[in-house]
């Protein structure tokens, strides 16, 4: 999966840069630093992890805080009792028999509150929110989350005053209060989160990537779940957008390329790892180019993956290790068939069909003739079974149930085709024209989807039409960069979610009486 945006000093997020007009960006680019100073000065969490990684810091941060000592000491200076007389005005005072909860530090939160308890009262079906977990400001959580019995798991990444760093949490899933937070792994800070974290068979350890698309020297690390203790990491030259998937007592991800303004590899074009999970090892490694979508595993161990930019094609790959490859006489690729274009969406496995997404457009970037395909290919021989165009790339994961195939399209539409021959059953828009980047996830004849400017949308399996739709944003906060690309997690009654700005919510499927 190829996650693209540039934002800081060397746009950690970007595979290609967003070129904009120099005077409407000169203003943002003097006042983001100033807010930034703001908030991680008035944070101490924030300010603390962020001098712990830069010692040399409270030297300016001290200059700064004289500087503001006296400037605001000039500006707030006692006015004349004359004066101060004269302009003491009497203004509008609320209501004091309305007391606002310890906690709450503005009214729009507190109605929101109120308003979302009214309405989960009345709701006879859909879905209703309850639960909230953003303990950092600015976290933007792009990864889906992973449920075990009793924790939900999630990455994300935050910006502070010098870069974006990692930090990986669980949260209890009857409390929602913190069980653990790593933001260290074995005395290194950790990358940003763009792959999804993944259990191990047995529920022991979490198993996730790290790096968006501008990192390099990121690691595959595997900790506790129970406790987030440390267990192996595994280091890449490279970034893992990619979500790790595991068989037996082996995980597998791709490693994915460093690409310059032009989708062009600066060094190491990419390539697909696997690791023991019991131990760390890593067993072997494949070269593809850029394999960022997210790889499927078969029961009997194939390996499914596709090859982004320069790459351009599916693969399907051997677990066994090197050794008894060569014992067997056997190549690492079962198969490998060329695709129209870079294949980014993560695999779908589907009884002996493989599904696949992809475009010419990425996470950030829509390509001037935008265009994209869903491929279906036999699982044993890459046979390409059908082929349907879409609008855009499809970049989420493909969902399939009573033999259709639900594609998030990068356009802003859900795309239902029919697996028996690739025809097109309906084509509906999720929230007007907002895209959709992240993956879907159903329930009965429900659908949900996420826009990538912040909304939760619930469509109905069979014409694609609207349910009901819930905002996912903070209030007060947009997501302009329009990275709402955490693809929902369910798990019995229970919908997970990752946002851009409100943290993880916990959303209550209910069934119509």
């Amino acid at each position: 999966m190829t996650f693209d945006l540039f934002l800081d000093f060397s746009s950690p997020l970007s595979v290609v840069p967003i070129v904009v007009n120099a005077g409407a960006a000169l203003g943002p680019m003097l006042i983001a630093p100033i807010t930034t100073f703001f908030g991680i000065l008035f944070k101490p969490s924030a300010l603390i992890a962020l001098l712990r990684r830069k010692p040399w810091l409270p030297v300016p941060v001290i200059a700064i805080g004289v500087l503001l000592y006296f400037l605001c000491a000039w500006l707030f200076a006692p006015t004349p009792a004359g004066a101060s007389a004269r302009n003491n005005k009497p203004s509008g005072v609320a209501n004091p028999s309305i007391r606002i909860p310890e906690g709450d530090k503005d009214w729009t939160s507190l109605a929101l509150r109120y308003i979302r308890k009214e309405q989960n009262a009345s709701k006879t079906s859909g879905i209703k929110p309850i639960n909230e977990f953003n303990p950092e400001e600015g976290m933007w959580v792009l990864t889906a989350p992973a449920v075990s019995d009793d924790l939900v798991f999630m990455g994300a990444s935050i910006q502070d005053a010098a870069d974006f760093i990692g930090q990986l949490y669980a949260v209890d899933r009857k409390t929602w209060k913190q069980v653990w937070k790593l933001e260290k792994f074995r005395n290194e800070d950790l990358h940003a989160f763009f792959s999804s974290p993944v259990l191990s068979p047995d529920k022991k350890y979490l198993i996730i990537g790290q790096g968006l698309h501008a990192d390099k020297d990121c690691s595959l690390i595997c900790v506790e779940a129970a406790t987030g203790a440390p267990k192996w990491s595994v280091k890449t030259p490279l970034h893992i957008e990619s979500s790790p998937a595991v068989w037996k007592d082996m995980v597998v991800v791709g490693a994915g390329a460093i690409e310059d303004a032009n989708h062009k590899p600066m060094g190491d074009p990419g390539y697909v790892f696997a690791v023991e999970i019991s131990t760390g090892k890593e067993l072997w490694k494949h070269a593809i180019n850029d394999p960022e979508c997210s790889p499927a595993i078969a029961p009997d161990g194939t390996i499914y993956i596709g090859a982004g930019f320069n790459g351009n094609a599916v693969v399907a790959l051997r677990p066994d290790t090197d050794e008894e490859l060569k014992a067997k006489n056997l190549s690492r690729e079962l198969w490998r068939v060329p695709a129209p274009y870079p294949i980014t969406g993560s695999v779908t496995l589907a009884g002996d069909l493989v599904l696949v997404g992809g475009g010419s457009s990425d996470f950030v970037n829509v390509a001037p003739v935008p265009a994209g395909i869903v491929m279906a290919l036999d699982a044993k021989t890459g046979a390409i079974k059908w082929q349907a165009k879409t609008e855009d790339s499809v970049l989420g994961q493909i969902i399939v149930k009573n033999n259709v195939a639900y594609c998030p399209v990068l356009s802003g539409n859900i795309q239902a085709i029919d697996m028996t021959n690739g025809k097109t059953l309906w084509l509906k828009p999720v929230s007007g024209r907002s895209q959709v980047k992240a993956g879907l996830a159903i329930s009965n004849d429900t659908l949900f989807a996420v826009t990538a400017d912040g909304f939760l949308a619930l469509l109905k399996t069979a014409d694609g039409s609207l349910i009901e739709k819930h905002p996912l944003n903070a209030p007060g906060k947009t997501s302009k960069e329009g990275l709402n690309v955490s693809a929902p997690t369910i798990n019995g009654q229970d919908l997970y979610l990752g946002t851009q700005t409100s943290g993880l919510r916990h959303f209550q499927l209910i069934q119509p009486k």
